[in-house]
């Protein structure tokens, strides 16, 4: 078992969520070409949902985005958002420790988005081995970590741990100047 890493205090949250950081990370642009109407798709480390409310859009009213974080703050702003926009239909909340169960997910993701979070992640292992079980055969993940927070070997380390949890690297480019990677179940 790994030890615990830092967490994201729950007010920078809103710094993720500003308007212009569409120009850096553009959700029509890194998730479109994978995204596709009533697929369900897993936010993990949602915080307040910048990437959220956009997969909900895309998967529309037929699909469901799950999201996933360890802070309720991060989650009330999520919803608070979803609502605002008419989309707390197709957004499912979920709190580790809380009402987070992975067994209940068994073979039903189409898509998983890590992006930024992994590097919080006190079990990598875990989470890689909880994900493959949550994912259909042939789902992918979009796997990003923040250079600056994460090196590229300990980017390498993590990527190991998802291939020992059964994932492969897809030959797809994930469309992002980072730490980044496609993988597939």
């Amino acid at each position: 078992m790994e030890t615990q890493q830092h967490v994201c205090p729950w007010w920078l949250g809103y710094t993720f969520i500003i308007p212009w950081r569409k120009y850096q990370h553009n959700p029509q642009t890194i998730l479109g070409p994978h995204i596709k109407q009533g697929m369900t798709i897993m936010d993990y480390g949602s915080a307040m949902g910048y990437f959220s409310i956009h997969l909900a859009r895309m998967t529309g009213e037929t699909g469901k985005v799950i999201c996933v974080d360890i802070q309720q703050k991060m989650i009330d702003n999520l919803m608070r958002r979803a609502v605002k926009r008419k989309l707390e239909n197709s957004i499912i909340p979920r709190l580790v420790g809380k009402d987070y169960d992975p067994a209940e997910l068994k073979n039903q993701l189409d898509f998983v988005l890590l992006f930024a979070v992994v590097h919080e992640v006190p079990d990598k292992a875990a989470l890689f081995n909880d994900l493959f079980s949550m994912m259909k055969q042939g789902a992918k993940i979009l796997f990003a970590e923040p250079p600056g927070h994460v090196t590229p070997d300990e980017f390498k380390a993590s990527l190991s741990l998802a291939q020992q949890a059964g994932l492969n690297i897809s030959d797809e480019k994930p469309g992002l100047k980072r730490l980044a990677v496609l993988l597939v179940k």
